[in-house]
């Protein structure tokens, strides 16, 4: 995912300069770029790794490395965070706090209540170029909390409005960072894990990744 993620800088950056859209030396991806992670556990993965430390944010920022020191890459994503949470601010999870911690892990960026609002956070960077962003999965962990039936797992999501929250997200981080790339799953990978009692089948999750794919396709497109 690393090396697709640099891909997508690259190809957006040339993208751009075709249509005009930036001068030539307005993006050089070899030297501007600054990558910030918003979202969920699939950025913020250090907790489930065997080493914590080879995160996707310390991958990123040493792939972007390779190409010139001063690129790099901040997390403002934290484990279990919903589009609200993105959105408002979320209280982390003690557990990875102290994780965090304990492997001399550079701390979440909390605020004096405790809570990282990286929709704020991100608005007072001084230099993003790239925001990738990872969301939704969470909220449909919540919804199965009322139902492991597909339609009712469905039916939950949409009165929640994920759609019309979604869309505000992505409306408000590109009104700070006009290049975003958003994270899809496209295949999960269901297998025996710690909360597998807690899971809907994987042919439910699939199902519901297919009926969701057309909203990220959509407002990718915008």
């Amino acid at each position: 995912i690393n090396q697709e993620i640099v891909g997508d800088f690259q190809i957006m950056a040339e993208e751009k300069k075709a249509t005009g859209k930036i001068k030539e030396n307005e993006l050089n991806f070899k030297t501007d770029i600054h990558a910030v992670l918003m979202g969920d556990s699939v950025l913020d993965t250090f907790y489930w790794l065997s080493d914590k430390r080879r995160d996707v944010r310390f991958e990123l920022d040493r792939l972007l490395k390779e190409d010139n020191k001063n690129a790099k890459c901040t997390n403002l994503a934290v484990d279990e965070s919903t589009i609200y949470n993105v959105l408002y601010g979320i209280q982390p999870n003690r557990g990875y706090v102290r994780s965090r911690a304990w492997n001399k892990l550079e701390p979440y960026p909390v605020d004096n209540a405790g809570f990282v609002r990286p929709l704020y956070l991100v608005r007072n960077l001084k230099d993003p170029t790239h925001v990738i962003l990872s969301i939704g999965g969470n909220d449909a962990r919540a919804a199965f909390a009322s139902s492991f039936n597909l339609e009712g797992i469905y039916k939950r999501m949409m009165d929640q409005g994920i759609i019309d929250g979604f869309e505000r997200l992505v409306t408000e981080v590109t009104k700070v960072v006009p290049n975003i790339i958003l994270v899809i799953v496209y295949h999960p990978l269901v297998t025996s894990c710690p909360i597998f009692h807690m899971l809907p089948k994987a042919s439910v999750i699939t199902e519901l990744i297919v009926r969701f794919t057309p909203m990220f396709l959509d407002i990718a497109k915008v």
